[in-house]
């Protein structure tokens, strides 16, 4: 989990980062800024690299972590975020065997409500959580279908989680998460002035 000389590195990287960039931390940035964090100047991080589904792995503990970004919905109390490309794997039992595999021990996220952003409120929202909060295997699978009886994907819910998940065809049939945010860990906001 986060700890509160992490949070405040973090806090003084993005707001470095926006004294040149207008533009929010994603992807690489992201990965690269934790990384930094939690390993110092010294790491071995490669962009891309570790195993599939860990993005940075902490050096003195060995913890396996996924950056991800996501977009929060104030309305809802939920946030979304895409996971694997699982076009490798064919049939959906083989999909659903793929993402329910632990890829990670930890899940770090910064995520953004893009209306905040539109309105000028530079604000994220950063989430940590054990991996294992999230269970594909547990979600109920059914096929999706377009207007015209296409095959679009697969939409996983079950009504006693607070998480849901499709995963859609026409995007590379990449995984989809929707989570309870107030199921989740570790939230902190941080706002750059």
């Amino acid at each position: 989990m986060i700890n509160s000389k992490t949070l405040k590195q973090v806090k003084e990287k993005l707001k470095i980062h926006h004294t040149l960039y207008r533009f929010p931390v994603k992807a690489e940035l992201w990965e690269d800024i934790f990384d930094q964090c939690i390993n110092g100047d010294c790491s071995d991080w490669i962009p891309g690299g570790h195993d599939v589904g860990t993005d940075v792995l902490c050096e003195t503990t060995g913890t396996r972590y996924q950056n991800k970004g996501g977009e929060v919905n104030l309305k809802k109390g939920t946030i979304t975020w895409s996971g694997h490309r699982t076009t490798s794997h064919r049939t959906i039992n083989d999909k659903i065997k793929f993402i329910s595999q632990k890829h990670c021990d930890e899940y770090v996220m910064l995520a953004r409500n893009k209306k905040e952003w539109v309105n000028g409120n530079k604000i994220y929202y950063l989430i940590s959580f054990n991996s294992s909060k999230i269970d594909y295997s547990k979600l109920k699978w059914s096929e999706t279908y377009s207007k015209t009886g296409k095959l679009t994907g697969w939409v996983g819910v079950n009504d006693k989680l607070p998480y849901s998940a499709k995963i859609s065809l026409s995007m590379s049939a990449q995984l989809w998460t929707e989570c309870s945010i107030d199921y989740l860990e570790n939230i902190k906001k941080i706002t750059i002035l």
